[in-house]
């Protein structure tokens, strides 16, 4: 039996921008509606993510809407998807790595 596999690449918080941050809690707390999903001007219908603990949150890397997403987050999926990584756990234990800009908040 094959079993299907995906690389999950683990990123500080503190490589996403503290707006940024605070509209995934949003979208996790608060789903849009199925309507809203379908529109494509809008980046925060289009991700798929999950909560990760209280901790972070698991971002798809293929989310689509990604030129209309945050520049951090763009980043991050650039380097995670560049690295071979289907999904992002964004954690706040996860050391920042230098090749990201870090945010303090």
């Amino acid at each position: 039996m094959a079993l299907e596999t995906h690389i999950s690449v683990c990123l500080s918080t503190g490589h996403l921008d503290e707006p940024t941050a605070r509209e995934l809690d949003a979208l996790i707390q608060y789903t849009l509606p199925r309507a809203a999903r379908d529109v494509p001007i809008i980046w925060q219908g289009q991700i798929v993510i999950e909560r990760w603990q209280e901790y972070g949150w698991f971002v798809w890397v293929k989310s689509p809407g990604r030129s209309l997403m945050p520049p951090s987050l763009q980043a991050c999926l650039a380097l995670a998807e560049a690295a071979g990584g289907s999904w992002i756990q964004f954690d706040r234990d996860c050391p920042p790595i230098s090749e990201l800009a870090v945010y303090d908040w």
